[in-house]
């Protein structure tokens, strides 16, 4: 497959999908014809070390971070004469060109947006990256939600500083006034311009300014932020993310929990006076050609003009095509004032110590039918298994229902549909490694070798069943834990529990028959 604007190693060019002060981004095909992005360095700055640095600091950074807010790296080559990353082809359009051309969002999208953003930094966070250039320009919003672009001035907390002293990189009107003031930049920086960024979105006006370059740093060094329009929800977090001071601003993890609180309380408020419906407002995707990623916008570079696209913002898996309400005044008012406290989630298993209880419950008879019966350790795990994905997938089936009602019977009438396509799946994945691993240990453990009878060794098949539990538990954690950021409402902590129920059964057994040998 030829590309028209030539080829960069294995991938054909079709089409330039922008550029900034240091690199290209072009849309492009790899040999099975899939569609990628394509982001290489300016003929120019080929030779310029630092401009390799900075692209293999961006490379690093995106590795770190594995996300469904972050484009995933697919391919880099940063040794050829014009070193190249390849991330995945993600269709939708920049905040910048969706506020710019529709206007500032609703209520309740700027609350689920704010979440978004807050989430992604704080799984950014915890790799150790900073994002360091977070703007309206540097967040697609794709089909799945916002997702955070162009790492390329990233700051990787364990590597050495790429700046020197009194260089400056990023956007000015949503940089920290750390990164003015010639002090540590770190992840406070982030939620500064999150800040910015999620008032810009609410108001559609540039948070300091659309003055010079050294007005708006000004504006950001006094504190002289235009919050005009931020739904009032929203104000207290965006005003303490603008802080003055690094240390007094609140972490994106606790603006992620608090804002939990809110996007629930504006998807599904209680009715207002005046009849049911009232106040509500509907959020539609209206039809348009697929916009093209944006992933080029470099640092200090004047923003892009809008371009036509898609007509609308892409609102998060599990959101599209409902009805997004704003919050009544006594529904926002009861989320900021229980934002302190680790709001319940209204769907799916217990948490917290109930959970433990019912782990607990679970657990002893589960523990008992090992003892009697060795092989029952791997229908226990691979039961709980295939319950634990039957319900998460249960919530992703219904996550587009408005009605919390209706979501609870689809989910009961779809149980056995959700349940024997488990099954079906859990049986290559994770049923295939897991079984590996526990042939593995069996093997191993018997003395590298099998008895025609090994069922009946009672010590092996015990502890090849921890291996099989182990693997099952990871994999169907990890599950919970990307789907769980996709689907509101879903308590990741039970399910959790029950994916790693059935290791913990076997390693209670193996346990009980340590003792028992050595007695």
């Amino acid at each position: 497959m030829g590309g028209r604007l030539g080829r960069v190693g294995p991938y054909a060019l079709l089409e330039r999908l922008g550029q900034g002060g240091m690199g290209e981004v072009y849309l492009a095909a790899n040999r099975r014809g899939e569609q990628v992005a394509v982001k290489m360095l300016r003929d120019p700055l080929g030779d310029d070390p630092d401009a390799r640095l900075r692209l293999e600091r961006e490379v690093r950074a995106l590795r770190r971070v594995e996300s469904p807010y972050v484009a995933q790296v697919l391919d880099a080559d940063l040794s050829c004469d014009r070193p190249y990353l390849v991330m995945e082809h993600i269709e939708g359009e920049t905040l910048l060109d969706a506020v710019r051309r529709r206007g500032p969002l609703p209520e309740a999208e700027s609350i689920s947006l704010a979440h978004d953003l807050a989430t992604a930094l704080a799984i950014t966070h915890a790799a150790g990256v900073v994002h360091r250039d977070l703007k309206p320009a540097n967040v697609l919003m794709g089909a799945e939600g916002p997702v955070l672009i162009d790492f390329g001035i990233a700051q990787v907390l364990d590597a050495t500083r790429l700046t020197v002293t009194g260089t400056f990189l990023g956007t000015p009107g949503y940089a920290a006034p750390e990164l003015f003031a010639d002090e540590t930049v770190g992840e406070p920086a982030d939620v500064h311009a999150w800040a910015a960024t999620v008032a810009f979105a609410a108001t559609g006006r540039p948070t300091f300014g659309k003055g010079t370059v050294e007005s708006q740093m000004y504006a950001i060094l006094h504190g002289q932020a235009d919050l005009a329009g931020v739904p009032p929800a929203l104000l207290p977090l965006v005003r303490a993310a603008l802080h003055r001071d690094p240390a007094k601003r609140p972490t994106a993890a606790v603006l992620a929990d608090r804002l939990a609180r809110l996007a629930r309380a504006a998807a599904d408020p209680a009715p207002a006076e005046g009849g049911r419906g009232a106040g509500r407002v509907r959020r539609t995707v209206r039809p348009g050609r697929s916009a093209r990623a944006h992933h080029t916008a470099r640092p200090g570079r004047a923003e892009r003009t809008p371009r036509p696209g898609r007509a609308d913002h892409a609102p998060r898996v599990g959101r599209a095509g409902r009805t997004a309400r704003p919050a009544t005044s006594a529904s926002a008012a009861e989320a900021v004032a229980d934002a302190e406290a680790d709001a319940r989630p209204r769907l799916g298993l217990p948490r917290g110590s109930a959970t433990l209880l019912v782990l607990a419950l679970l657990a002893v008879p589960c523990v008992v039918v090992s003892l009697v019966y060795p092989l029952a350790t791997f229908v226990i795990t691979g039961t709980l298994m295939v319950l634990a994905r039957a319900l998460w997938s249960g919530h992703w089936l219904v996550r587009r229902r408005e009605s919390a009602k209706m979501r609870a019977v689809l989910r009961v009438v779809t149980f056995p549909l959700t349940l024997a396509g488990s099954l079906v799946s859990a049986v290559a994945w994770p049923g295939l490694p897991a079984a590996a691993a526990a042939f593995a240990t069996l093997w191993l453990t018997a003395g590298a070798r099998l008895e025609p009878e090994w069922w009946t060794q009672a010590v092996p098949v015990t502890v090849a069943g921890v291996a099989f539990g182990v693997v099952t538990g990871v994999i169907i954690g990890r599950e919970v834990e990307r789907v769980g950021a996709r689907v509101p409402g879903l308590r990741r902590e039970g399910l959790r529990a029950l994916a790693v129920l059935g290791g913990f059964v076997a390693v209670c057994a193996t346990a009980v028959r340590a003792v028992a040998f050595f007695v």
